[in-house]
């Protein structure tokens, strides 16, 4: 917990915490300085929950604990433990309802020349870094694309290019955010992750953790790292 420095514990002010948090599949992950929690709701309607210590990378290898470094190196940490937690709460959840999930040709080619757990380590690593390529390619070169082309149409000045381009990645975005949001399974994990911000809030403010308290605050966190 990182408390107000100028709010003692029992002054009735807010704090606020270090906790951050992920939305999963009917489910969702919370991250402390310490600790993580997993919590999913499984199709007959019980919870599932696993929690761990965490091991940081800075512990084992304190050059990667350096200003600078750590940032990437806790964003890189908190994506691979973000995809492990949600092929954790698919597992609940299997595609087709009844019949068992086959493994892709790439899977079973993994599996054919690693063992199970680095062949799980490699698929992780592979999402993650097909994640960052496909969010680069999105919001980064397809903008850059888009207006250069748009610049042999517009001869005015380049402050006028750079506002015509990031316009254009406003616009990406939301049509991106809007077509994901149709999907009934997103639509869902999008609810998780508000529930997620209302129970943050809801500690902030000193409230007993309980439905009733948390459903009167609001879905938005300023230090949330999606907004």
């Amino acid at each position: 917990m990182k408390q107000n420095k100028h709010c003692g514990p029992s002054e009735g002010c807010a704090f606020r915490t270090t906790i951050g948090g992920q939305a999963l599949i009917e489910g969702i992950l919370m991250r402390g300085p310490e600790k993580q929690a997993i919590v999913v709701r499984n199709q007959e309607g019980g919870l599932e929950v696993k929690e761990q210590q965490l091991k940081l990378i800075k512990d084992r290898h304190p050059i990667l604990g350096v200003p600078f470094i750590r940032g990437v190196v806790n964003f890189g940490a908190s994506l691979v433990e973000g995809v492990k937690a949600l092929m954790w709460s698919a597992e609940f959840y299997p595609e087709e309802e009844g019949q068992e999930e086959t493994p892709s040709r790439f899977e079973a080619w993994l599996e054919k020349r690693l063992s199970s757990e680095k062949a799980q380590n490699a698929l992780i690593t592979f999402s993650v870094v097909l994640g960052l390529a496909f969010s680069i390619a999105l919001f980064f070169v397809l903008p850059s694309l888009l207006g250069s082309f748009l610049n042999r149409f517009v001869t005015t000045n380049e402050i006028v290019r750079n506002l015509l381009e990031g316009l254009l990645r406003i616009v990406i975005f939301l049509a991106y955010m809007f077509l994901v949001s149709r999907m009934k399974d997103m639509r869902r994990v999008f609810s998780y992750h508000g529930a997620e911000h209302k129970t943050i809030r809801c500690y902030e403010a000193k409230l007993p953790l309980t439905v009733e308290n948390a459903r009167k605050m609001t879905r938005l966190h300023p230090r949330c790292g999606t907004s």
